[in-house]
C-alpha cells in the first residue's frame, strides 16, 4: 500500500487494462500529428505554392498549441473535473484535422494546426491527469511506463505509415486519416474515460483558484525536483531527435531508409525499457529506479561524447545511442509518476505545469543541436548536459519527497 511520510494510507483505486490503452490512444495524440505528415511537408510546398519555411510553421503552431493547451486545461480540470473537457479537447482536435484536410491556402493550415495543437494539448495533459486520480506510488509508476510503452509506438509507426500513405493520398488525405484517429479518441473519451476526479476533491473554478492550483504545485520542491527530472530528460532524446538525421545521413552519409531503421529501432529500445520499467517497479522504489537510469544514462552518454571525440563508427556510436535512448523511456515514465504523485490533490495543474516545461525546454534545444561543425558532437554534449541536470532534479526531488512507496 502506498503512504505518504504522515501515515495517511492512500485509498486502492482500479485502473483496467482497458481504459490504459484509451489513455494511452489519447496521450499517443501529439506524437501522431507531428510525425505522420512530416514526409509531405515537399508535397504541402507544391500544392499550395508556398515556401518550405511557412510549411515548417505548420509544425511550429502545432507544437506551440500543444504547450499552451496543456497549461490552460490541466488548472481547469482540476476546477471542473476531467471528462468534459477531455471530450471537448477531442472535439478542438476533430475539427481542427477536417479544416486542415480542407486547407485551400498555407495560413489557413497554420491556423488549424495551432487549434489542432490545442486540442490535443488537452487530450494528453487530461490522460496524465486521470491516473494519478485513480492510483498512486507503484501502481501508477506501473501505469505510465504501460502508457508510455504504448504511446512509444506512435512515433516508430507514424513516419512509417506517413511515408507509405503520402503518395497514394496525398498530404490532405494524411489530414483525413488523423482525423480519423480524432475519432477514435473522441469514442474513448465519451465511453472508456469515466470521470475520475469527484465532486469534493475539485477546487475553487474562480480565475483566483485556477491560478492557485499552480501556485499550489509549485510550492512543491520534490514536484519541481521531479519536472526538472522529465523535462531534461524529454530534451536528452530532443538532443538525438534534432541532431541524429544530420549524424547518420550527413556525417556517417547514410541512406534515409537506414537512418529510418536506426531511428525505429532506438524506438522500440526505448519501448522495451518501459516494458521493463512495468515489471521492475513493482519489486523497487520508482524513485531508486529513476536514478539508476539517469546514472547509466550519464554514463553512456560521457561514453558517446568520448566516442564521437575521435571516431563517429556507426558500429560503436548505434550501440552507445541505443542504450541511452532506452533509458529516456524509464527516467520519463518514473519522473511523471512521481512528480503527479507528489501532487495528486491538483494532477490536472501539475501535469499541465511539466508538459509546459517538456515541450518548452525541448524547443529551446533543439535550434542548439545546429550549432558547430560536428553534429555527432554536439549531440552528445546536449545528452550529457541534458543527462546531468535530469539527475540533478531527481536528487533535489529525493531530499524533499513525501510519497514513498511500500
Amino acid at each position: 500500500m502506498e503512504t505518504n511520510k504522515g501515515g495517511r494510507d492512500l485509498p486502492p483505486q482500479h485502473l483496467s487494462t482497458g481504459l490504459l490503452l484509451g489513455l494511452a490512444l489519447l496521450s499517443a495524440a501529439a506524437p501522431l500529428s507531428i510525425d505522420m505528415y512530416l514526409p509531405a511537408f515537399p508535397f504541402i510546398v507544391e500544392d499550395l505554392g508556398t515556401t518550405q519555411a511557412m510549411v515548417q510553421l505548420t509544425l511550429s503552431g502545432f507544437m506551440f498549441g500543444l504547450a499552451v493547451g496543456q497549461l490552460i486545461i490541466g488548472p481547469i480540470s482540476d476546477a471542473l473535473g476531467r471528462k468534459g473537457l477531455l471530450v471537448g479537447g477531442a472535439v478542438f482536435a476533430l475539427a481542427a484535422s477536417v479544416v486542415a484536410a480542407l486547407a485551400p491556402t498555407i495560413e489557413i493550415l497554420i491556423l488549424c494546426r495551432l487549434l489542432q495543437g490545442l486540442g490535443s494539448g488537452a487530450c494528453v495533459v487530461l490522460a496524465r491527469a486521470v491516473i494519478p486520480d485513480l492510483v498512486a506510488g507503484k501502481r501508477a509508476a506501473k501505469a505510465f511506463a504501460l502508457l508510455m510503452t504504448v504511446q512509444g509506438l506512435a512515433p516508430v509507426a507514424a513516419p512509417v505509415v506517413g511515408g507509405l500513405l503520402v503518395e497514394p493520398i496525398e498530404w490532405r488525405g494524411i489530414f483525413w486519416v488523423l482525423a480519423g484517429v480524432n475519432v477514435a479518441q473522441l469514442l474513448v473519451a465519451l465511453f472508456v474515460v469515466r470521470e475520475s476526479l469527484t465532486q469534493e476533491r475539485r477546487t475553487d473554478p474562480s480565475v483566483r483558484g485556477v491560478l492557485g492550483n499552480y501556485l499550489y504545485v509549485l510550492k512543491k520542491p520534490a514536484f519541481r525536483g521531479y519536472t526538472v527530472s522529465f523535462a531534461f530528460g524529454f530534451a536528452t532524446m530532443f538532443c538525438y531527435i534534432s541532431a541524429s538525421s544530420f549524424v547518420i545521413q550527413t556525417q556517417m552519409d547514410m541512406s534515409v531508409q537506414t537512418f529510418t531503421l536506426v531511428f525505429a529501432a532506438n524506438a522500440l529500445g526505448m519501448v522495451g525499457a518501459n516494458m521493463l520499467n512495468a515489471r521492475l517497479v513493482e519489486r523497487f522504489d520508482p524513485h531508486v529506479i529513476l536514478r539508476t537510469g539517469q546514472m547509466l544514462l550519464i554514463a553512456v552518454s560521457a561514453l558517446l561524447l568520448i566516442t564521437v571525440t575521435f571516431t563517429i563508427s556507426p558500429w560503436v556510436v548505434f550501440p552507445l545511442l541505443f542504450l541511452a535512448v532506452s533509458q529516456i523511456g524509464i527516467l520519463m515514465g518514473n519522473s511523471t509518476a512521481l512528480g503527479t504523485g507528489e501532487v495528486r490533490e491538483r494532477a490536472g495543474s501539475g501535469s499541465a505545469v511539466m508538459g509546459f516545461v517538456q515541450f518548452a525546454l525541448g524547443a529551446a534545444v533543439s535550434p542548439l543541436m545546429g550549432v558547430g561543425d560536428n553534429a555527432a558532437l554536439t549531440m552528445a554534449i546536449g545528452m550529457v548536459v541534458c543527462a546531468v541536470f535530469s539527475f540533478g532534479g531527481s536528487w533535489y526531488a529525493g531530499r524533499h519527497r513525501t510519497m514513498v512507496a511500500e
